[in-house]
C-alpha cells in the first residue's frame, strides 16, 4: 500500500483529523511564541496559550454535541438552553483561565490602546473582562459551526457527486441491455421472414448476426468504441437487413469516415437505421432506403431518409427512439447532439449530428 492510500485511510478518521487540526494549532503557538512579541497575539483582549486551549476545545466539542443531538433532531428547546449553558459555562472557564496565557493573540475592542497591568491580566472592569472572554467564546462557538457544516456541505456534495456516477452507470447498464434485446428481438424477426422467403440465404444470415452479436456484446462491456468500428457494424446489419428484401427495395448506404479511430458511444446509431427497414419496406411499389455517415472537423453526422409505402399506419413508439434519446442525453448532453427528425405522409427523414 503506497504512502498516500495509507494517509487516506488514517484521514478518514474523525479522531485523526481533529487531532491533526488540534495539533497544528498548538504548533502555531508555540511558533508565535519562540517569535518573542507576545502582545501581538490577542483575540478580543483575551492572551492564549497551549493551555488556555483546553477551554475553546471544550466549548467546541460541547457544542457539536448540541449540534448532533438537539438542533439537527429539531429539539430547538434543548439546544436553546444548551447554548446558553455553554455560553454561561464557556466564559466562566475562560474568564478563570484567562491567567493561563502569556501568549496573546491580535487584540481589539476598547482595551487594545491601554498599557498591561502584570503577565497576561487585562485592564478594566470585571464587566469589560467577562465581555471579552463572552465575545471570545461566541467566535468559538461561530466559527466551528461554520468549518462543522461547511466541511458537511462539501462532503454532501461530493457524495451526491457519486450517487449520480453511480445512477448514471445503472441506467445506461439497463439501456444497453434494452438495445441489446431490442436489436436481438427484431433481428431474428427478420431471419423468419428470410427462412420463408429465401432459406437457401439463411446460413450467411445467421453468420452476419453471430458477428453482430459478438459485436454489441463487446459493446456493452465498454464504454466507448470507434466510428470506424461503428461503421462497419452498421454495414454488416444493413447486410444482414438486405438478404431479406425484395427487388422493389433499393437500399443505398454511404460511409465517409477519415479519422475512424475517434471514439464514440456504442450502438448510438443503430436505432435510426433500424427504423428505416422497420417502416420503408412494403410488398408493393418502390421503396427506398438511404443512409449517410460523414464524419468532419465539426462532428459525425448519421442522416437516414425512407419512403413510407401508402396506407402505412405507424406502429406505437417502441424502445428505439426513446432509447436513443436517453442515450444521448447521457454520452452528449445538451449542445454536444442536435437530433432532427423531418416527417411527411411520403418520407420519413432523421439526422443526428454529434459534436464531441
Amino acid at each position: 500500500m503506497s504512502w498516500k492510500s495509507r494517509f487516506g485511510v488514517i484521514w478518514r478518521h474523525r479522531a485523526t483529523r481533529h487531532a491533526i487540526s488540534w495539533l497544528l494549532v498548538i504548533a502555531f503557538l508555540e511558533y508565535a511564541d519562540t517569535t518573542g512579541a507576545p502582545s501581538q497575539l490577542r483575540l478580543m483582549g483575551v492572551p492564549y496559550s497551549t493551555a488556555l486551549l483546553l477551554v475553546p476545545a471544550a466549548i467546541v466539542y460541547a457544542h457539536f454535541a448540541l449540534l448532533t443531538h438537539a438542533l439537527e433532531r429539531r429539539r430547538y428547546g434543548w439546544y436553546a438552553l444548551g447554548l446558553l449553558a455553554t455560553l454561561v459555562g464557556g466564559t466562566a472557564l475562560l474568564y478563570a483561565a484567562r491567567d493561563l496565557g502569556t501568549l496573546t493573540m491580535v487584540q481589539v475592542g476598547a482595551s487594545a490602546g491601554r498599557s498591561e497591568v502584570g503577565i497576561g491580566m487585562l485592564p478594566g472592569t470585571q464587566a469589560e473582562l467577562l465581555g471579552q472572554c463572552l465575545a471570545n467564546v461566541v467566535i468559538v462557538l461561530g466559527a466551528s459551526a461554520v468549518v462543522r457544516y461547511l466541511r458537511r456541505g462539501i462532503v454532501a456534495h461530493y457524495q451526491m457527486q457519486q450517487l449520480r456516477a453511480q445512477q448514471l452507470d445503472t441506467e445506461l447498464r439497463l439501456l444497453k441491455s434494452q438495445v441489446n434485446q431490442h436489436f436481438l428481438f427484431n433481428t431474428l424477426n427478420n431471419l423468419y421472414g428470410l427462412s420463408l422467403a429465401a432459406p437457401d440465404q439463411l446460413p450467411e444470415a445467421l453468420l452476419k448476426l453471430a458477428d453482430l452479436m459478438r459485436y454489441q456484446l463487446d459493446g456493452s462491456r465498454q464504454a466507448h468504441t470507434t466510428v470506424g468500428g461503428e461503421a462497419d457494424y452498421l454495414a454488416s446489419y444493413i447486410g444482414l437487413e438486405k438478404l431479406r428484401l425484395r427487388s422493389n427495395t433499393q437500399v443505398e448506404f454511404t460511409a465517409d469516415v477519415p479519422r475512424p479511430e475517434q471514439p464514440l458511444a456504442p450502438l448510438l446509431l443503430l436505432p435510426l437505421v433500424e427504423n428505416c427497414f422497420k417502416h420503408a419496406v412494403a410488398p408493393s411499389g418502390q421503396n427506398t432506403i438511404r443512409i449517410q455517415l460523414v464524419q468532419t472537423d465539426a462532428g459525425l453526422t448519421l442522416r437516414t431518409t425512407n419512403s413510407i409505402p401508402l396506407h402505412f399506419r405507424p406502429a406505437p413508439s417502441g424502445l428505439g427512439l426513446p432509447t436513443l434519446r436517453a442515450r444521448l442525453a447521457q454520452f452528449y448532453p445538451g449542445p454536444q447532439h442536435r437530433l432532427t427528425i423531418e416527417a411527411t405522409p411520403s418520407h420519413y427523414a432523421a439526422t443526428l449530428t454529434l459534436c464531441p
